[in-house]
């Protein structure tokens, strides 16, 4: 090590000969004094630096990794009732930087998927905003997930312009600064991983002097849970021979450390101890996995799909997720040795609100109450809001696009007499289809969102009703195939669940048997192999309700239309005023359910 005192000499030695030649150089003034001075105090502070280096405290024989994951974000990433917003997380990740800094540690920033479906504005920019303020918040990956292919041909509101049903998440991610990763992801004609651009099955990167392999993976059900039109002709490989094979090539590539971000996860309800796994359930995938995997395969684990919370060590291996809709993130901090590149030590969070109030229903102006992270307040990033902007001004101008229409009263999903809202839908998917006999729609779970307001109507209303890019598709059926699609339906009894239009259907107890009768608007019956044109979305076509008669899995056309944008085109034909009592199921004008228990047997 170099004495103090040998240092102080040599800096004096350099600042003597240094300004002993401003004697030798007559007539340059002043300003050439104050230069050779600038000269002393540059050399002084080189060798000052080369000194604290040299004599100052050497790196900690530990670097401290700070892994922060999000999940099942679903587009929200604007605050809602006191909590939320990507701008409060760039304030939570700005602390935690401050404080986790190069060559003692640093931080890295994944998601585990489901990121773009769900908020409105998100949807709107097809995850654009999303994007967006991932870039700027410094993600170092994500996972992509069952609702990433939600949004089908790139912004477009007629499919059939742009064919590629990948379009939008092709573009999200050529749009991304990090990889979207999908290691299990596959080309079902060649059974290869796809080749999409900056889609990729790992990635691996440097911090703190550490390399770092990190694996994106999606749950082995997540081609079944989005839209069909939209996944069709992928496959997807199993989970743990996948990553272990991934994991495998990374370590193979010097990986000191192999995390994975995976779109499948597991709940626990206790988070006091993150050793006990006893609230746990260890039948949950995540679990699955790890059981699976050899030991020593995964250093960390960011898991998501569940919508559920974890934060515990399973297998030796740390695990955390974090609820859902952006609400709260999750934290583990690793200790690595840094000769040996090995963890020594875990330190899981449990999920940490994004609320800049302790009581997140605190009056955001009121200064007793401010959130500390890592010892500074909490603040919004300016920097996560700008990154935001062009995007969100787009999208608050789509929202304000009028269409030719006033809603005299509020249209609601479901009153007493039926489904009005579901009942117009209905109708706006029967009469915009050439030969249709009758429609039916999904008023139920992932049907209608939001009843239609009174007031002008705007295509931001209207997307707030129905955001899911659902295809319009046609069956043929026969008149005995309808009244069995009918008589399930009613077994399952959910009144008001599915809307019809150009049909009445009734249901009768004839001692325990149900009877359904079904006839046209006009009073003709239909019955036996009387045949008809069915127009519905493609989710009820895939689905329960016409799993007895249609085939699976059901075939939908690249080119189907979407559902939203017929019925804005029918809404524009139309014009004029509507309201609510023109589409009411009045004296059982569409459905008659029955009385008695026959429909439960």
């Amino acid at each position: 090590m170099t004495d103090r005192s040998a240092i102080g000499e040599s800096l004096a030695a350099v600042a003597t000969v240094i300004l002993s030649s401003t004697v030798v150089a007559p007539k340059t003034g002043a300003p050439r004094i104050a230069a050779v001075m600038v000269s002393v105090v540059f050399v002084a502070g080189a060798l000052s630096l080369s000194a604290a280096r040299t004599i100052g405290v050497e790196p900690a024989r530990t670097i401290t990794l700070s892994i922060v994951g999000t999940n099942d974000v679903h587009g929200f990433v604007l605050p809602a009732n006191g909590r939320g917003g990507v701008a409060w997380l760039g304030g939570y990740l700005r602390n935690l930087r401050a404080v986790r800094t190069e060559p003692d540690g640093g931080v890295i920033v994944l998601d585990a998927g489901d990121t773009f479906q769900g908020g409105i504005e998100s949807n709107l920019s097809e995850g654009g905003l999303v994007i967006d303020a991932y870039n700027a918040l410094g993600y170092a990956a994500t996972a992509i997930g069952n609702h990433e292919f939600d949004f089908g041909p790139l912004d477009t509101l007629d499919p059939a312009d742009a064919p590629d049903p990948r379009g939008a998440l092709k573009a999200m991610a050529a749009r991304a600064r990090f990889p979207m990763l999908a290691a299990n992801l596959l080309d079902a004609a060649t059974g290869q991983m796809v080749d999409w651009p900056n889609v990729a099955p790992s990635t691996l990167i440097t911090v703190a002097g550490l390399r770092i392999g990190i694996i994106g993976a999606m749950t082995i059900d997540g081609l079944r849970a989005t839209l069909a039109a939209n996944v069709h002709g992928l496959a997807l490989a199993p989970l743990a021979e996948t990553i272990q094979a991934e994991a495998n090539r990374l370590r193979q590539r010097d990986a000191d450390l192999v995390l994975l971000t995976i779109h499948a996860g597991g709940s626990c309800s206790q988070l006091a101890d993150d050793t006990d796994l006893s609230s746990c359930d260890g039948g949950s995938e995540v679990f699955r996995l790890l059981r699976d995997l050899r030991r020593g395969t995964l250093d960390a684990v960011v898991a998501g799909h569940t919508h559920a919370v974890l934060a515990h060590v399973f297998e030796g291996v740390p695990v955390i997720e974090s609820w859902w809709g952006g609400r709260a993130f999750g934290r583990m901090d690793l200790t690595v040795d840094r000769q040996t590149k090995r963890v020594q030590g875990v330190r899981l969070f449990p999920p940490q609100d994004l609320c800049v109030r302790w009581d997140c229903a605190a009056s955001p102006d009121d200064p007793g109450t401010q959130r500390m992270y890592e010892g500074r307040p909490v603040a919004v990033d300016p920097d996560i809001v700008r990154a935001m902007a062009p995007a969100l001004d787009r999208v608050r101008q789509m929202q304000a696009e009028p269409l030719p229409v006033t809603v005299d009263t509020l249209v609601r999903r479901g009153v007493d007499s039926g489904a009005p809202l579901g009942n117009l839908f209905a109708d706006a998917m029967r009469e915009s289809v050439s030969g249709a006999d009758l429609s039916v729609n999904n008023n139920g779970f992932a049907g209608l969102r939001a009843d239609l307001p009174a007031g002008p109507l705007t295509f931001g209303r209207l997307y707030d009703v129905f955001p899911f890019d659902n295809r319009l598709v046609q069956l043929t059926m026969t008149g005995t195939e309808l009244e069995r699609v009918f008589a399930e339906e009613i077994r399952r009894q959910r009144p008001g669940a599915l809307a019809v239009s150009g049909v009445r259907v009734r249901g009768n107890c004839e001692g325990p048997e149900l009877r359904v009768r079904i006839t046209r608007s006009s009073g003709e019956a239909i019955d036996g192999e009387t045949r008809v044109q069915v127009v519905t979305s493609d989710m009820l076509a895939g689905g329960v309700v016409f799993a007895a008669v249609a085939p699976r899995p059901f075939p939908v056309p690249a080119t189907a239309p979407i559902v939203r944008t017929l019925v804005e085109r029918w809404l524009r034909r139309r014009g004029g005023r509507i309201s609510e009592e023109q589409f009411l199921d009045r004296g059982g004008s569409r459905w008659t359910y029955p009385t008695g228990t026959c429909a439960a047997q």
